[in-house]
């Protein structure tokens, strides 16, 4: 989903305004599955779209996970990213990267997964949430 009429009326569909900003961030994070942070997607808006503020695309990044076209998630301590994979799945964090992995685990082999990895690697943490998002 490149062209501009389409991601317009994939927006319009969604119950949002189009905007230049808008369609220009949409443009970089709905084409493909990826992780990323505000301050990514300002530097890559920027390269092409010099006028959109850093406020635009925090805001508008953030009225798309409020619409359901992305998701916010915590999987590094330092920085909120943001996720282009809408459907359910959980998360791997390489730590010595901070490279992000999706994986898709069924929830009754989510604690089964966890149990495993603890044994392997004492040093995580001992939490599992809703979402697993693992450090390895």
């Amino acid at each position: 989903m490149k062209k501009p009429a389409d991601i317009a009326q994939f927006l319009k569909d969604r119950g949002l305004r189009v905007s230049l900003q808008k369609l220009e961030i949409a443009r970089h994070v709905l084409g493909s599955h990826r992780h990323f942070t505000a301050e990514e997607i300002f530097k890559e808006v920027n390269a092409d779209f010099p006028r959109v503020s850093r406020a635009t695309v925090f805001n508008v990044l953030n009225l798309f996970v409020e619409h359901g076209l992305l998701k916010s998630l915590q999987a590094r301590s330092d920085v909120l990213l943001y996720d282009s994979n809408t459907e359910e799945h959980d998360h791997v964090v390489v730590t010595e990267t901070g490279k992000i992995f999706d994986i898709i685990l069924p929830e009754r082999e989510k604690e089964s997964f966890l149990r495993n990895l603890w044994a392997k690697n004492p040093h995580l943490p001992k939490k599992a949430t809703a979402s697993v998002v693992v450090h390895v």
